[in-house]
């Protein structure tokens, strides 16, 4: 009996084993050194894995007792979503940095696979195999990918989302229920992206409808599948309808600013243009955060624009090819999202792809020229490869040599630096003093809580909080208790004159070298008692101002506020607060130099129970009457209302504020006081 041979290596093809070459090379250039560049992990990191930890721990239900939640909290604001049960396995594990970021850089695998696969079965071109060698060059999307953003997961998914559409569009309708499958996870990756991929969505519906409607059970299947990756975000907006307005209000959008709709709409078109404007992609830019940034490097690699603008040419020449017109429309949807709010490479990150298949493409057309030939024309790819190959291995050197120091403003507003670093000095000084009490400040990063329980683990060892609450009273202070504050805050220690003994017991450096967290131990000044007596003494005194309301200017006088200004819980903003600084209540009084008529009074107010009391003094010197009314807490913004049996023509009203389950000092929210 003849014996089956097998099939032999080189039978599986040149191109295909240099694809695979490149794909070792991207995966190289993403986990060497994983977790020491990017130099920062903060909260944007963490709280992925630490979401996972909690979900676990509630048995997979979110704080509101939801089995399989869609949407997971983060800083106020409900932004995560698949990223959060991508790390479930991490969450179980021992937590390391290069954990977290490892499965993110995996998944992003999908990016060079999905486009190099693509451009090979449906563009027939000859340059598929070197997609991951330039995707591994792109500067942008090296940075993006080795951290554990859910941007660089969004821009995965919709890679795969677009793959598969071609495949549905080009080969085999049955792919249909993978679109809409990568579609949604890439809807429910990144929020900026469900914009995008519902206009993207929308946009390949017509452009192929009549490709859809010859197969009317695959496009019945497709629309079922379609409502059932739609209902947990329906029963979400259900359940949260405010909280994509709390969202972008949070962003600043102009979206949900007072301007008009024709201003709304002017600003969205400028920041969709910005998003695809050559300069902010291919040159270096301040627009975006340094710790979104390679420094010196544009997002996407200059000597690329001759290849993306070449490949922008073909793509337009041939609109009317299926496969060509879809990468015009992902690039022109790419930006949309981005435009809600303004232009941002973490919002913009999905533009990697179509980018990448405009190179290539353009790669592709140089390629197939008749001239030059022979030995001159086989060099070419080689030549290509050879380029972003080295361009890839560059910028990983330059990365994790020169990284650490290419940006030198460390702190909050900056690279956010600290993470693995700091925890370990911290936890190397507890364990050389197990006496000692440490208080970490917050003031270095977003979210240090939500890190250092990263770090550190449940229950929390330290206190996370910072100096300045004892510069504003005399708390319990002793040499038992250690601070770890930024240089901006040593620097202000002594300008307080409120503190003596103080010693410095250690020192972290920056990656420059200069100090970046000063370990301190300290005592009040003699005498202290009498200076907080008489600073609380003069932070009582009520502050006072002159706002319009009601077609009036009204002397108001109020307690004082630590955040905005009191004309701003009148101005009709429902988007602005203020903030009491420390008295509970928090205590409004208006006089009107004209009598007004008062039928209700409302006060918006955050999360916490409260009450809300009024004082009316009527016109022509009536009896003062008085109304309260109380609620619970909540996790929304919400009016609490007191309804006057009839309408009161008054002079002046005293409202006060009161949160029932804490005492003084407190911080006071209002949003809006509301008089009908």
């Amino acid at each position: 009996m003849k014996r089956k041979e097998r099939p032999s290596l080189r039978a599986w093809g040149k191109k295909n084993w240099l694809f695979a070459a490149g794909l070792l090379l991207y995966l190289l250039t993403r986990f060497i050194q994983l977790d020491k560049f990017p130099i920062f992990f903060f909260t944007d990191e963490a709280v992925q894995t630490m979401s996972a930890v909690d979900l676990i721990a509630r048995g997979f239900r979110d704080s509101a007792g939801r089995l399989f939640p869609v949407y997971f909290e983060n800083g106020g604001q409900f932004n995560l979503s698949l990223s959060v049960y991508l790390q479930l396995l991490p969450a179980l594990l021992p937590r390391s940095v290069w954990l977290t970021r490892g499965v993110c850089a995996l998944v992003t695998l999908a990016v060079p696979l999905s486009v190099g696969l693509a451009l090979r079965d449906y563009f027939k071109a000859r340059a598929w195999w070197l997609a991951p060698v330039l995707i591994a060059a792109v500067p942008a999307w090296f940075l993006h990918s080795r951290t554990a953003f859910e941007t660089s997961l969004g821009a995965a998914m919709y890679s795969l989302f677009l793959y598969f559409y071609l495949g549905y569009r080009l080969k085999n309708r049955k792919l249909l229920p993978l679109v809409l499958l990568f579609g949604a996870l890439a809807f429910y990756s990144y929020s900026p992206l469900q914009l995008v991929v519902v206009l993207s969505g929308a946009a390949l519906l017509i452009a192929d409808w009549r490709y859809h409607l010859q197969n009317k059970r695959i496009l019945l299947l497709g629309l079922l599948i379609l409502a059932l990756a739609a209902l947990p975000y329906a029963l979400f907006r259900i359940n949260h309808p405010d909280a994509l307005a709390r969202h972008l209000t949070q962003l600043q959008s102009y979206w949900v600013s007072g301007a008009s709709l024709p201003a709304k709409a002017g600003a969205y078109l400028r920041n969709y243009l910005r998003g695809l404007d050559p300069r902010y992609w291919f040159f270096p830019n301040e627009v975006d955060l340094i710790r979104h940034q390679m420094k010196g490097m544009g997002h996407y690699p200059l000597l690329s624009l001759p290849l993306v603008l070449l490949g922008l040419v073909q793509t337009a020449r041939g609109v009317r090819e299926p496969e060509k017109r879809t990468i015009l429309i992902v690039l022109l949807a790419a930006p949309s999202g981005a435009a809600l709010v303004g232009p941002a490479i973490t919002r913009l990150l999905v533009m990697i792809v179509p980018l990448s298949y405009l190179a290539l493409l353009g790669t592709e057309s140089i390629l197939v020229l008749p001239r030059p030939e022979g030995f001159v024309r086989k060099l070419l790819p080689a030549a290509f490869c050879g380029v972003w190959a080295l361009s890839s291995l560059f910028i990983t050197w330059d990365a994790l040599r020169n990284g650490p120091t290419w940006f030198e403003n460390y702190g909050m507003y900056g690279l956010q630096w600290g993470g693995q670093t700091l925890f370990d000095e911290v936890s190397e000084y507890q364990r050389e003093n197990p006496d000692k009490e440490v208080i970490l400040s917050p003031n270095w990063a977003n979210g240090t809580d939500v890190v250092a329980r990263f770090f550190l683990g449940d229950p929390l060892p330290i206190t996370v909080g910072d100096i300045a609450p004892y510069t504003l009273y005399q708390l319990p202070l002793d040499n038992q208790k250690v601070f770890v504050m930024t240089p901006e805050e040593f620097e202000w220690l002594p300008k307080t004159g409120k503190f003596t003994d103080v010693e410095v017991l250690k020192v972290l450096n920056y990656p420059n070298g200069k100090p970046g967290f000063y370990f301190v131990s300290l005592r009040y000044v003699d005498g202290i008692e009498a200076i907080f007596a008489a600073e609380q003494a003069e932070r009582r005194q009520p502050k006072s101002a002159v706002v319009e309301l009601l077609g009036q200017q009204v002397q108001v006088e109020y307690s004082p506020l630590d955040i905005n200004d009191i004309y701003q819980a009148f101005d009709g903003d429902q988007a602005t607060l203020i903030r009491g600084f420390e008295a509970n209540p928090l205590i409004i009084t208006l006089e009107f130099p004209q009598a007004v008529s008062l039928s209700r009074v409302s006060a918006l107010l955050g999360n916490a129970a409260s009450r809300l009391e009024v004082e009316l003094s009527p016109a022509g010197g009536v009896e003062t009457l008085r109304y309260s009314a109380e609620t619970n807490g909540s996790a929304q913004v919400r009016p609490l209302s007191i309804e006057f049996d009839e309408a009161v023509s008054i002079t002046a009203l005293r409202v006060s504020l009161l949160n029932v389950n804490e005492g003084e000092p407190a911080h006071v929210h209002l949003w809006e006081l509301i008089l009908e």
